[in-house]
């Protein structure tokens, strides 16, 4: 396949908007998570990944936040409300009063990491990408030590520093975390949750920017399967899991197989979203460059 296609089409992998990351969030029930299912420049991909974060890291908090320390939890809420409009000096005081109300009322707990989690996801906004990576380390050890290492905030958290490293293009830091979240989500939601699903999908973008086609291949048909089991064969997550594997294929040189995937993504998105989303266009996109290029090599 023609270089600048493979590299056009690896975009697919990227965040595309919080918008959408919070759709498919919306398919797992026991917790929410930052996904990477969207489409965008590198940019970006970079700038709602990070803005993505805050509500990623506070919905952390929707797993393991309880009563036991309301001061802390307000603090936590008051952070991911001031960061919603993006990077700004109250949402760096918000961060600042969160983080200082945990370590006063709760330190080294769940609503501490939380705090550690909301403000890592905003200095990633802010390009500050050592402390973002520290914070998120941070916050992750912190969690373990809180709530043990097989804790769905673990998860959460893993998939949160995963989610880090693989906007930032480090693929390889972030196929063990990734992984890591599959494990604690599997052994606590069962092998068909859409959670499990989720995570397979990031794990299946990891393994194909890496050239590891066939594996991704197989892992992104086990999150197609169970994406289609538990919402049917029509849905946008359905489409998001097929264009992946589009995109696999064609990073491949499988071009037949790229094309089936393509075809039925833009369908069911064409469907489910209308045909101005800019998902639907975008999988349209890929389709139309996919049968060009099988053209081309006919002719050739």
């Amino acid at each position: 396949m023609r270089l600048h296609h493979i590299l056009a089409l690896a975009v697919l992998l990227a965040p595309l908007s919080p918008a959408t990351l919070a759709a498919d969030a919306a398919t797992g029930t026991a917790k929410k998570s930052s996904a990477k299912e969207k489409t965008g420049s590198s940019k970006a991909r970079k700038a709602a990944g990070a803005a993505a974060g805050a509500a990623a890291a506070y919905s952390v908090a929707s797993v393991a936040v309880t009563s036991d320390a309301p001061a802390a939890e307000a603090q936590n809420q008051h952070c991911l409300e001031a960061q919603a409009a993006g990077p700004s000096a109250q949402a760096e005081a918000a961060c600042r009063q969160a983080i200082g109300e945990a370590e006063k009322s709760a330190p080294n707990s769940k609503h501490h990491a939380t705090a550690l989690s909301q403000q890592a996801a905003l200095l990633a906004q802010q390009g500050k990408l050592a402390e973002a990576e520290a914070g998120y380390k941070r916050a992750l050890a912190m969690y373990e030590t809180a709530l043990g290492p097989n804790h769905l905030a673990v998860a959460t958290s893993a998939s949160q520093l995963a989610g880090f490293y693989y906007q930032n293009d480090r693929y390889a830091e972030a196929e063990p975390l990734y992984r890591r979240a599959l494990m604690v989500d599997e052994r606590a939601l069962g092998a068909e949750h859409l959670e499990v699903g989720k995570d397979l999908y990031n794990l299946a973008n990891v393994q194909a920017l890496m050239g590891r086609h066939e594996e991704a291949a197989g892992t992104y048909t086990r999150c197609l399967a169970i994406r289609e089991k538990a919402l049917g064969g029509q849905d946008p997550s359905v489409a998001r899991s097929l264009a992946g594997l589009g995109m696999n294929y064609a990073m491949a040189g499988r071009l037949p197989e790229a094309e089936q995937s393509f075809a039925r993504a833009s369908q069911i998105s064409e469907k489910t979203q209308g045909a101005d989303h800019p998902e639907t266009r975008h999988y349209l996109s890929w389709l139309n460059k996919v049968q060009a290029d099988r053209l081309a090599m006919i002719g050739q």
